[in-house]
C-alpha cells in the first residue's frame, strides 16, 4: 500500500507561509541589484582598463559573476512558482540547481584568470591613479551594500534569498578591500598592491566558490542535503508509537530549497488504516525538518523481519 503526499502546503499553509515575502517586493528587489550591479561592473571594467588596474577589473569580474546569481536566484524564485507538466512531473525546480553548478564553474574560471593576470604582473608594477580606482570602488561599496539593503528584511525566510543577501554583502567588503588598496598606492606609490589585492579578491572568490561548487554537485547528483540528517529523520518518524519501525529512506533535493523523501513505514499491528490518525501531526514534523514532499509505503508489522532482511542496516531498518 503506497501513500504519497506531493503537495506539501496543503493544510499547512496558514501556519508556515503567512511570513513568506510578497512575490511583487522580491521581483523588484531582484531587479534593482541586477540593474545597479550591471550597470557599475560596466563601468568599473572600463576605468579598471583605462587605468590599467587588475584589482578594478578583478572586481567588476566578481561583480560580474555576482549579477549572474542573482539572475540564478530570481530564476530559482520563479521555478518555485511554476507548475508541474505531465513531461515534469516535478516541474522545473531542479534547474535552480542546475544553475548554481553552472554559476559555480563560471566563478571557477573567472579566478583562473584573475590568477593569471596577477602572476604575470609580479615583478613589474603598473603605474596608476590610486584616487581614481578607490572612488570607483566606493561607488560599488554603496551600490552592493543598498543591494543587500533590499533583501535584508527577507533573507531569513528563504534560502535563494539569503544567498543573494551574502553575495552582496561579501561584494562590499571586497570594493571596500579596493578603496584601502586603492588610497595606499596613492600615498605611498606602492603600486605592486594592484597586484596583491587582485590576488585576495581571487581568493576570497575561490573560496566561497568552492564551497558552492562541491555543494552543488552533491546536489545535482541527488545526495542528501548538508542540512538534513537522517538519522534525526528517522527519530522523528519512529517517535510517534503507532510506528514500529522505518526503512528504505531516501532523501534527495526536488531543487536547491524543497526536499523529498520516501521511506517503507511498519505500523504496529495489521491494521494500516491506523496511519490515518498521525498522517498531519508526521507531516507537520517533517516540514518542521526540511521535507516538503513524502511518500511513505505502508506495512503491518508481521513484514517487518522480511522488510529488514531486504533492506539491510545501512537503509536505515531497526535492529530487532
Amino acid at each position: 500500500m503506497t501513500l504519497e503526499d506531493t503537495n506539501h502546503k496543503h493544510g499547512h499553509s496558514h501556519t508556515h507561509h503567512h511570513h513568506a515575502p510578497t512575490i511583487q517586493k522580491i521581483n523588484t528587489a531582484f531587479l534593482v541589484g541586477i540593474g545597479l550591479n550591471t550597470v557599475f561592473l560596466i563601468v568599473e571594467f572600463i576605468v579598471g582598463f583605462m587605468q590599467d588596474s587588475l584589482s578594478l577589473i578583478s572586481d567588476a569580474g566578481h561583480n560580474a559573476t555576482d549579477v549572474f546569481s542573482l539572475l540564478v536566484s530570481l530564476f530559482a524564485f520563479k521555478m518555485m512558482q511554476t507548475k508541474a507538466s505531465k513531461q515534469y512531473t516535478y516541474g522545473y525546480k531542479k534547474g535552480t540547481i542546475l544553475a548554481s553548478l553552472l554559476n559555480a564553474v563560471l566563478l571557477l574560471i573567472t579566478v583562473f584568470f584573475i590568477f593569471y593576470e596577477a602572476v604575470s604582473r609580479i615583478g613589474q608594477p603598473v603605474p596608476m591613479h590610486g584616487t581614481v580606482i578607490s572612488i570607483v570602488a566606493l561607488i560599488g561599496v554603496f551600490i552592493n551594500g543598498f543591494s543587500a539593503y533590499l533583501f535584508f528584511k527577507d533573507q531569513k525566510k528563504d534560502i535563494n534569498i539569503k544567498g543573494a543577501y551574502l553575495h552582496m554583502v561579501s561584494d562590499a567588503i571586497v570594493s571596500l578591500g579596493v578603496v584601502i588598496g586603492g588610497l595606499l598606492m596613492n600615498y605611498t606609490g606602492w603600486y605592486w598592491l594592484d597586484t596583491v589585492v587582485s590576488i585576495i579578491i581571487g581568493l576570497v572568490i575561490l573560496k566561497a566558490t568552492w564551497g558552492l561548487f562541491t555543494q552543488s554537485v552533491h546536489l545535482a547528483l541527488d545526495g542528501t542535503p548538508e542540512d538534513i540528517d537522517v538519522e534525526e529523520v528517522q527519530k522523528v518518524i519512529l517517535a510517534y508509537p503507532e510506528i514500529t519501525g522505518v526503512h528504505h529512506i531516501h532523501i534527495w533535493p526536488l531543487s536547491s530549497n524543497e526536499n523529498a523523501l520516501t521511506a517503507h513505514l511498519v505500523l504496529a499491528g495489521t491494521d494500516l488504516t491506523r496511519y490515518e490518525a498521525i498522517k498531519q501531526s508526521l507531516r507537520h514534523d517533517l516540514l518542521h525538518a526540511n521535507i516538503h514532499h513524502v511518500t511513505f509505503e505502508l506495512e503491518s508489522s508481521s513484514c517487518q523481519e522480511t522488510a529488514c532482511t531486504d533492506a539491510g542496516q545501512s537503509d536505515g531498518c531497526p535492529q530487532t
